[in-house]
């Protein structure tokens, strides 16, 4: 695996390396460290050298290459013909929301939260329902259900917290779901970075799963391709495959030509890449997870992914540590305010070099 050098990195001039001054280390919002997937790299040239630029075709490979992928990699495929372009995930939550749930039905979201869920509900017109994330616990899912919530916000694996859930738990909440005619809307974009085990999909578990589950999920995060525009969403009913077909292509459309080609490539030779990352990003979390422990600090060292959500309490930077950190210290993580208001945490990205990831350990031991 080759990490870029740091002016490399500058110069990719993204939102990861633009936001806060340059004497500032980002280890913050989730872009990878990482040199580009070989085969994407190759892909990506050579459509610029075809100068692919114009609307994206009606077909292409990407919904064998998606289905191929989750049946290889996962042990679960949906159907190709139920694979659906999106510009990204969290597109594919509002329609989610807004054209298969319960008009005006309330949204249970676990917190701590990737940030876009806790606006989902505002920009939908919808109630929110929290729970706390650190339990999922399914009395209270089912209460909430039985209260008249119509949906279930489902990061699986989970971010902030890097939770991996078990085929067990998915079935008996995706029981529930079906109980109440309500819909679990599954986020699996962190899903190829499961460090233990094989990833579930939730929408495989039974039939129940297979009615109740929307299930939407990206390349961007395994292989750094956000900028591409170009989600997936899948169905595992027919009653939802012809709904989506039925909505406006205004609804739908956004998705970048190039974010198809790469999402194609990556899905069908980008495992070896992948497998190579994994195995880095294990190595960073075991090590940052033992040395910010040293400090004092609550780590979560997650089961999935490259975030790390780490709460500050009983230190002396426990009133904004994401503040403080940055100002002090010169290193940025996640305010952990943002993800559902948890002042005393904040979430540390370790998808970086061994090196950059020491450096920005040791600006955080300076401030505590």
């Amino acid at each position: 695996m080759r990490f870029p050098e740091l002016e490399e990195l500058k110069n990719r001039r993204t939102l990861k390396w633009t936001r806060f001054p340059e004497d500032v280390l980002p280890l913050w919002v989730a872009e990878s460290d990482f040199g580009t997937c070989p085969p994407l790299k190759e892909a990506m040239a050579d459509a610029v050298e075809r100068e692919v630029f114009g609307y994206p075709p009606d077909a292409t490979g990407l919904n064998d290459a998606l289905a191929g992928f989750y049946e290889r990699r996962y042990g679960f495929g949906p159907k190709p013909e139920s694979v659906f372009a999106i510009p990204d995930v969290v597109r594919g939550l509002k329609l989610a929301i807004e054209h298969f749930t319960k008009p005006g039905s309330a949204i249970i979201v676990p917190l701590p939260a990737y940030p876009p869920f806790i606006e989902l509900p505002k920009v939908t017109g919808r109630q929110a329902i929290y729970i706390d994330a650190h339990e999922y616990d399914l009395k209270e899912i089912e209460k909430a259900f039985a209260d008249g919530a119509g949906s279930l916000l489902f990061c699986n694996p989970h971010n902030p917290l890097g939770t991996v859930f078990s085929e067990e738990y998915i079935r008996e909440l995706t029981d529930i779901a079906a109980k109440y005619d309500a819909r679990i809307i599954v986020d699996e974009i962190h899903a190829p970075l499961v460090f233990e085990g094989t990833h579930v999909v939730a929408a495989g578990v039974s039939k129940n799963a297979a009615n109740t589950c929307i299930t939407i999920t990206a390349t961007s995060k395994a292989w750094n391709t956000a900028g591409l525009k170009c989600a997936q969403i899948f169905f595992t009913n027919e009653a939802d495959v012809k709904a989506w077909k039925n909505l406006s292509d205004i609804t739908r459309d956004g998705v970048s030509i190039l974010g198809l080609i790469a999402a194609e490539t990556v899905y069908n030779e980008g495992e070896e890449f992948l497998d190579e990352s994994i195995q880095i990003l294990k190595d960073n979390r075991d090590f940052a997870a033992a040395e910010l422990e040293k400090l004092g600090v609550k780590v979560y060292a997650p089961d999935s992914t490259y975030l790390m959500w780490l709460d500050f309490a009983g230190t002396k930077i426990e009133e904004a540590p994401s503040k403080i950190l940055r100002e002090e210290g010169k290193v940025m993580l996640n305010d952990g305010a943002a993800f559902g208001g948890f002042t005393t945490c904040a979430r540390l990205n370790f998808a970086c070099s061994r090196e950059t990831l020491e450096e920005g350990l040791r600006r955080i031991a300076s401030v505590l």
